[in-house]
């Protein structure tokens, strides 16, 4: 469990019902608040309203992952994001972003998520994981 005073909060946007569940839960499991939606259309909306620590988008395309990083640098640009992308797009989205976001590989190793969702400074600078 993270060691920290404020709730931390997450948001995922996965278009299965059961990958929102399972990195919810493995988020959960850490101490997060979790917010998961279906579409990057209702992430992108969330995060104009709210703080947020930690973004996970399933995006299928390089076209796709930089509109989601530009949404993430306006809207929320103290937060960590993690791209999740099939195996076989991974380096294609890494080349066209750059190593600002962390790039997983679907299906997600949840204690790999973890580690790397836990890797990064909170908004306020302290190490998420303990």
């Amino acid at each position: 469990m993270l060691v920290a005073d404020a709730m931390l909060r997450a948001l995922v946007s996965e278009d299965s019902d059961l990958g929102r569940w399972a990195l919810g839960r493995a988020l959960e499991g850490e101490g997060f608040e979790v917010h998961a939606v279906l579409t990057w259309a209702e992430a992108s909306a969330w995060l104009r309203r709210m703080e947020c620590d930690l973004v996970l988008a399933e995006v299928s395309s390089a076209s796709e992952a930089i509109e989601v990083l530009g949404d993430v640098h306006r809207c929320a640009p103290g937060a960590h994001l993690v791209l999740l992308a099939d195996e076989d797009t991974v380096d294609e989205l890494r080349r066209a972003c750059g190593p600002a976001p962390d790039v997983l590989a679907k299906p997600v190793d949840l204690e790999q998520l973890v580690y790397v969702a836990l890797s990064r400074p909170a908004r306020g600078g302290e190490r998420l994981g303990g």
